[in-house]
């Protein structure tokens, strides 16, 4: 079968390299034999790069360019570039020269022969390398890479030269994906979900030409991207530590609101309790109906409400009921009442989030 490798290039102000960029990309191709595409998507950043490509075409090299003029990000110039490309590999990496040309032809080799899905150009595998990395980078790098953790074991999760076989990338994938940032390599990870990946040794150089846009921004949009991920992978344990969040803020609204009832408008005690108890229950309902769940359908709101308060009184009775049967049972949880408290909490918030997901908002 007679591949064709499309390499997707995300731009912005990278006029001036983009002519050694192609140059050193079809050297390595040609001396390889491997018939490729390049397809260059750019941020609309009119610095000259389209007369570049226009001068590139007509010496010949297969490349082409995409100008977006009311979008913006690497990200979602990649995926353009996805549904641009007519290649059965697609291959991604940066316009600047960081990524190194010469090792394409190693990158798309395990996936032409079959022994990998994915292949990522790696900065910290061995023969790998960033040597321009100050400690600041690197502190970066590895904390990033320590957040990627619950996605992949790979050295380098946060490399954006990267080759995957097209099969990967179904239409229903391709809708699928929404990452946030620069890292589109862990988000194809993540949702292409393939059976092997290989890493391959790089030496990430210095960019030629231009400025880093790596920033504050990116770093945010990172943590943001994870969430997302950590929604998609694992989307019932994202649920349940929400709503647990959720519940411990609820706490602080019912004691902040006995405090000022009772504190320092002197109401009854007992009515204090209960008023705290409903202004806390009604917090949580709204926030869980908002961020926990938000893809619940959308029902009578009052129904809901009702349910949600009558799932959390038979929480908050399992809880009681479990707690005073380990006190009164065990004399171990006589001398450690507060693990039998703690027991009976975690036993209620099962009961409240499991109610919330399948009863609440469920479908």
């Amino acid at each position: 079968m007679k591949h064709l490798i499309s390499i997707i290039v995300p731009t912005y102000k990278e006029a001036k390299n983009i002519p050694v960029l192609i140059e050193s990309i079809d050297k390595a191709m040609k001396q390889n034999r491997l018939d490729y595409e390049v397809i260059i998507v750019d941020d609309n950043s009119r610095d000259g790069i389209e007369d570049n490509v226009k001068t590139l075409k007509k010496k010949g090299y297969p490349v082409s360019i995409k100008v977006r003029i009311h979008e913006r990000g690497l990200s979602s110039a990649v995926i353009e570039g996805f549904r641009l490309a007519k290649g059965t590999i697609y291959c991604v990496m940066d316009a600047d020269l960081s990524h190194p040309p010469e090792k394409l032809p190693e990158i798309v080799e395990p996936i032409l022969n079959g022994r990998a899905e994915i292949v990522v150009g790696s900065r910290f595998v061995k023969g790998g390398s960033a040597e321009h990395f100050n400690w600041y980078r690197k502190l970066n790098a590895w904390v990033s890479k320590m957040l990627a953790r619950p996605f992949t074991r790979i050295k380098d999760p946060m490399a954006g030269y990267f080759a995957f076989n097209a099969k990967l990338l179904t239409p229903e994938i391709l809708s699928l994906l929404n990452p946030l940032g620069f890292k589109i390599g862990l988000e194809i990870i993540v949702k292409c979900n393939p059976k092997t990946i290989i890493e391959v040794p790089i030496s990430f150089r210095e960019r030629l030409y231009g400025e880093s846009k790596l920033s504050l921004r990116e770093q945010i949009l990172y943590i943001l991207h994870l969430k997302r991920l950590f929604h998609f992978k694992y989307p019932s344990l994202y649920q349940f530590l929400f709503f647990s969040f959720i519940g411990s803020t609820g706490m602080i609204v019912d004691m902040t609101t006995v405090f000022v009832t009772y504190g320092l408008l002197h109401i009854n005690f007992k009515i204090a309790r209960a008023v705290g108890f409903i202004i806390a229950l009604t917090w949580n309902f709204f926030l869980n109906r908002k961020l926990t769940f938000p893809d619940s359908p959308q029902k009578n709101i009052f129904i809901q409400y009702r349910n949600f308060f009558i799932v959390c009184s038979i929480g908050g009775l399992f809880n009681w009921f479990i707690s005073v049967y380990l006190y009164s049972t065990y004399p171990y949880f006589k001398e450690f009442y507060l693990l039998a408290v703690f027991i009976g909490i975690m036993g209620g918030l099962l009961i409240n989030f499991l109610g919330s997901k399948y009863i609440v908002f469920g479908k």
